[in-house]
């Protein structure tokens, strides 16, 4: 057997912006990884912060929480290059499989890379300076270091391709999986959550970390445009604040329906379920993403989505999702009131929605990372 290292120092179990995309990725990787037979002997790195697991293992497995707390940023990253090569050489591991885009450059085993998005490359205005300076020199120099890189969808595949000049053998296309929370409910119970959380319907909603590449702005002004010409209902905005939120609270503070806006910050997980079976529309129209996990998630709610035409939204919306420009505030207001005013047109999506969620299996992305870890410990 094979001694498998999984760096999940993302993973975060709080309620907070963090414990998000990357964070729900390393949970469910894990959770499929450790429900597969049992052919490596895994070993897990975990940031201080985790306490209980939030994945039940099937099988014996070793968790190692770093003393240092790397649940921040910036201690991470020194201890991910500082120390991370000591503890995986003390573990003899075989391999390290990094779950988010960078590698412990020295560390002395085989790696595989996970990159999720190159969201600081393409979109370079939508991080902090220091962050995308980094992100771009440690995810170049990590995908060369590690023998496989893995991608959350064809769009970023190319984007590794084109951008780090990684050869196309070595990048491999893992789609995540959609979790088995999220699938329609009863109607009795999605008419109680709504009754409890005050929401009366119709009304549209957005999940995601605020952050300037998910255009919340353009969505705000767009709904205002769509209620002036006569749209009814609501604009439920539900994400934990990132970064660089300004043109968010402007758009709202200027929205001519800014009452008719309701802001909840992060959902709790057990939670989130209920707001996207409770919507009448899914919007996220966001410029980039490595693949769009909310899409996803609304989709297997049986609601239907509104996304964007950029870079993967398209690729996991497919046929079930409409696809707009994610900077035209009129076309999507357009948009939001053709879906919303055919009872016919939101059947027929989420019927489509569902059978397209259907392509996405966490125990499909566990099987392709075995046998990826298989190759990058293949000698030739």
């Amino acid at each position: 057997m094979a001694r498998v290292g999984l760096n999940a120092l993302v993973l975060r179990t709080d309620a907070s912006y963090r414990n998000a995309g990357p964070s729900r990725y390393a949970t469910n990787l894990i959770q499929a990884l450790l429900s597969q037979p049992r052919t490596n002997h895994f070993t897990i790195f975990l940031n201080e912060q985790v306490r209980g697991l939030p994945f039940t293992p099937a099988q014996p497995v070793r968790v190692l929480r770093t003393k240092a707390p790397t649940s921040r940023t910036g201690v991470r990253v020194l201890w991910e290059h500082l120390l991370a090569p000591w503890q995986i050489a003390t573990a003899r591991l075989d391999v390290v499989h990094s779950l988010l885009n960078v590698v412990p450059l020295a560390a002395p085993t085989r790696h595989v890379v996970t990159v999720h998005d190159l969201s600081f490359m393409r979109v370079p205005g939508a991080h902090p300076t220091h962050r995308r300076w980094y992100l771009t020199a440690a995810t170049w120099l990590s995908a060369r270091r590690a023998k496989v890189v893995l991608a959350d969808s064809r769009a970023t595949r190319d984007d590794v391709v084109e951008l780090l000049g990684v050869h196309p053998d070595r990048v491999h296309v893992v789609y995540p999986g959609r979790e088995a929370v999220f699938h329609p409910r009863p109607d009795a119970r999605v008419d109680a959550f709504r009754r409890d959380h005050g929401v009366d319907k119709p009304f549209v909603l957005f999940v995601g970390t605020l952050e300037p590449r998910k255009n919340v702005d353009v969505l705000v002004r767009a709904f205002g445009l769509a209620a002036r010409n006569g749209l009814a209902g609501n604009l439920v905005i539900a994400g934990g604040r990132g970064w660089a939120t300004d043109a968010i609270d402007a758009a709202i503070a200027d929205s001519p329906v800014r009452r008719r806006i309701r802001r909840i910050g992060y959902v709790k997980q057990e939670d989130l379920p209920y707001w996207y079976c409770a919507a009448d529309l899914v919007v996220y129209p966001s410029s980039y993403e490595g693949f769009g996990i909310p899409v996803l998630e609304a989709m297997a709610s049986g609601t239907p989505v509104i996304t964007s035409n950029r870079s993967s939204l398209p690729e996991v919306g497919g046929d079930a999702a409409l696809a707009v420009d994610p900077r035209d505030a009129a076309q999507l207001a357009a948009t939001m009131s053709a879906v919303l005013q055919s009872p016919e047109r939101r059947a027929r999506m989420s019927k489509l929605g569902l059978v397209q969620a259907q392509r996405f299996d966490w125990t499909v992305a566990a099987e392709q990372c075995l046998s990826l870890y298989r190759r990058a410990l293949d000698p030739s």
